[in-house]
């Protein structure tokens, strides 16, 4: 996130203001405003067919992991909708029995507020946008290709806590 330095409305420079809760933001002392600094909203969700789930892997990714549906919320959107609606942009199924989870603090990028879902789906066949290298169905009684430490891996184990992530070079070692 571009750290603000200038105010939005009138262009003078920010200065930094201790508030009645002992915070300091930025503050324009010719406006009288301040500007927080505010998480951007994302939603992550786990799709289910059955005992399989939905794992994908963004085109630019350098890592080998794989991890979860994911995107930005919308202005105008609603955590649900963007969840049906990032579903559908990247894999093409249409989900059901959408639920809440729990909300993260992504450990790679700390502006980032991680809505967690789970869903399932009746459909089987997917269809991978262009944002994504792949996308595909793994077994959940098997090993998955996911960083444990990472949101995916840890929305995955929260619903189903056997589930084992497996560093894809232990795999290779086997």
């Amino acid at each position: 996130m571009d750290e603000r330095k200038y105010c939005c409305f009138c262009g003078k420079k920010l200065v930094l203001k201790a508030l009645s809760d002992g915070s300091e933001e930025k503050f324009c002392a010719k406006c009288n405003y301040v500007f927080f600094d505010a998480p951007s909203p994302a939603v992550i969700v786990m799709v289910t067919n059955r005992n399989r789930v939905v794992l994908t892997r963004a085109a630019e990714w350098k890592h080998p992991y794989w991890g979860l549906v994911s995107g930005h919320i919308m202005l105008g959107e609603t955590a649900e909708q963007t969840a049906v609606r990032e579903v559908y942009e990247e894999t093409r199924l249409r989900i059901r029995d959408l639920k809440i989870l729990k909300t993260y603090v992504s450990k790679y990028q700390d502006d980032l507020l991680m809505i967690a879902f789970k869903a399932e789906t009746r459909d089987s066949t997917i269809e991978k946008s262009e944002e994504l290298e792949d996308a595909k169905w793994f077994e959940l009684n098997e090993p998955l290709p996911m960083r444990s430490t990472s949101v995916a891996g840890q929305v995955v184990r929260l619903v189903s806590p056997r589930i084992q992530h497996l560093d894809l070079k232990e795999r290779e070692n086997r």
